[in-house]
């Protein structure tokens, strides 16, 4: 019985752990390319692996643009151009003529230029779902909230840098 609490508490505790983001650690240095205008970007980002394995980095440029990247791993409309609905909450940001790029197989890529307000939204609301060629790829609560941290740690990133 004894075993069975300690391993439900280390469970708990682990899970825990695992979802919370350090803001110090987190932001990476490096590049990034735009696969439409083949740039090198070079900046910092956060990236977050959501439970399908799909993957969310938002990058912050060197001369404060910012993007995000999404590795999807359902929905694929490999080369197709069309508009790119990302749903936060009850918001949308919308970006026209925008791409999905196969990496395998498995893997498709969208990378997008946002607004420095948006970021705003996405502490607030995180991402909620993508919807692009009539097809929705639907986030958990949980990848909600991580994409809420990682956006929270970029907003505050932003206000302390204004502040200087």
């Amino acid at each position: 019985m004894m075993l069975r609490f300690i391993t439900f508490c280390f469970l708990t505790i682990t899970s825990i752990a695992y979802g919370q983001i350090n803001c110090e650690t987190a932001f990476v240095t490096d590049t990034m390319s735009v696969p439409e205008t083949e740039k090198i970007l070079q900046g910092q980002y956060l990236e977050i692996q959501l439970k399908d394995f799909s993957m969310v980095r938002i990058f912050r440029t060197n001369d404060d643009k910012y993007f995000l990247r999404f590795i999807v791993k359902q929905n694929f409309y490999f080369d197709k151009v069309d508009v790119l609905e990302i749903r936060s909450g009850s918001k949308s940001y919308y970006v026209k003529n925008t791409k999905q790029f196969k990496i395998d197989k498995t893997s498709g890529l969208f990378v997008v230029e946002v607004f420095k307000n948006y970021i705003s939204t996405l502490k607030e609301a995180g991402i909620t779902s993508l919807y692009f060629a009539k097809s929705v790829t639907d986030f958990t609560r949980q990848d909600a909230s991580r994409v809420k941290q990682i956006s929270k740690c970029l907003y505050d990133f932003i206000t302390e840098k204004n502040k200087n």
